[in-house]
């Protein structure tokens, strides 16, 4: 992560954008992930890992590849098998699955603003994910991860200031957890990919778009008409 000790100026907009099925198609990069665990580690095994995996989601409130490979190992036969699994899901070809749209999009945003990402995850696997994707470069190292980005909005503000802040997710949930909680502050983009798209939550978005791409024809100079008192 960049270093932020140093003096910021205030941007006029600072666009948070979100990593999964946001930038990046995870929906995809999970289907194909099974079926390389499935080359990797049979039907039984793969199958456990899941298992495993939503355990530990459901348990933490968020992905934990460090926590899941750990409980998953008494399910293998050795260390070794364990490691090659892990190599698998760490050193995935994360680039390969970059939505067209996105570096198109995050270079005008630069035009209008400042874009970094603030993600949602772990403190391995999702850091790993934005940099070798090259997320992190894209947003030239503005990035952080939370276990639970509405929760640390203050922490954000402070990170990177603005004049406002323009919020865009595939998660309509934590879009209207923001609104709700700064409305005066956020203006909240709601991006239909991924498998989350067909949720809905109160408040509702300022805006939805159909995909990355859609992010590009917003009326940048009208977005603070969307801040509430």
């Amino acid at each position: 992560m960049n270093s932020h000790t140093e003096t910021r100026k205030i941007a006029p907009i600072v666009f948070v954008l979100d990593c999964d099925n946001t930038l990046l198609d995870n929906d995809a990069l999970k289907r194909d992930m099974d079926a390389r665990l499935r080359d990797l580690l049979g039907a039984k095994l793969t199958d456990s890992f899941w298992r495993i995996y939503e355990n530990v989601r459901a348990a933490e409130g968020t992905v934990d590849l460090p926590a899941t490979f750990a409980a998953f190992r008494p399910s293998l036969d050795s260390d070794e098998q364990l490691e090659r699994a892990r190599s698998l899901v760490m050193n995935f070809p994360f680039n390969e699955y970059i939505y067209p749209d996105t570096p198109a999009t995050i270079e005008l945003l630069k035009r209008h603003g400042s874009p970094v990402i603030v993600s949602d995850g772990d403190a391995v696997y999702q850091p790993g994910k934005i940099i070798k994707s090259g997320l992190a470069q894209a947003v030239d190292n503005e990035w952080v991860v939370y276990v639970h980005k509405e929760d640390h909005l203050s922490a954000l503000m402070d990170r990177w200031p603005a004049n406002f802040y323009v919020m865009i997710d595939d998660k309509s949930r934590i879009l209207a957890s923001t609104k709700a909680l700064r409305p005066d502050r956020f203006v909240t983009v709601h991006v239909l990919q991924g498998h989350y798209s067909a949720d809905r939550a109160s408040p509702a978005p300022d805006i939805t778009v159909p995909g990355i791409g859609g992010v590009r024809d917003l009326n940048f100079e009208g977005l603070s008409i969307y801040l509430r008192q």
